[in-house]
């Protein structure tokens, strides 16, 4: 998509006529395009490409999240080698190995349970897209614990900290 029809398309999910998107217009936007997030996971995804904190997104956040969920979508599209519009389980496991995420069984296993709320070890598109954007939440959050390395240590008040700005 051309950034002229981006354009076009950012100034009709700007209701309010703001130059910025908050997460109710956002929601919305996705849901036209059959993408349904709760209020929570859209203000979450406001979060994390609002770089100017200023609780919205422009435009130009507005470019990189459209990048993000096109991204995001296309890797969803080419692990659902069956075309099912779901991705089992070793094919979530695949795709993240691809992207590399080396994450260990139980840690898997968790955000699998996390990510697949009808337990039937299935994910649809939508919360592929809603893990993907914890794990880019959380890779944030880890880096700025880490200095580098693949360890952290927290006390109490920073790990509030960093729950809440994956969550």
């Amino acid at each position: 998509m051309g950034d002229a029809q981006l354009k076009q398309w950012f100034q009709a999910v700007d209701q309010d006529r703001s130059n910025a998107i908050d997460a109710g217009e956002l929601q919305k936007a996705l849901a036209l395009g059959n993408l349904h997030f709760s209020l929570a996971v859209c203000a979450h995804i406001i979060r994390i490409h609002d770089k100017d904190n200023s609780g919205t997104i422009d435009f130009k956040e507005f470019r990189t999240l459209h990048q993000f969920l096109t991204d995001t979508q296309n890797k969803f599209f080419q692990a659902d080698k069956e075309r099912r519009g779901k991705l089992i389980k070793a094919e979530v496991s695949e795709c993240l190995k691809k992207q590399g995420y080396t994450l260990d069984i139980p840690a898997f296993e968790a955000m699998f349970r996390a990510y697949n709320p009808e337990r039937n070890g299935q994910m649809d598109l939508t919360c592929f897209i809603a893990m993907m954007i914890f794990l880019q939440s959380a890779n944030a959050t880890f880096a700025a614990f880490s200095q580098g390395g693949n360890r952290i240590s927290l006390d109490y008040n920073q790990f509030l900290y960093a729950t809440a700005n994956v969550v």
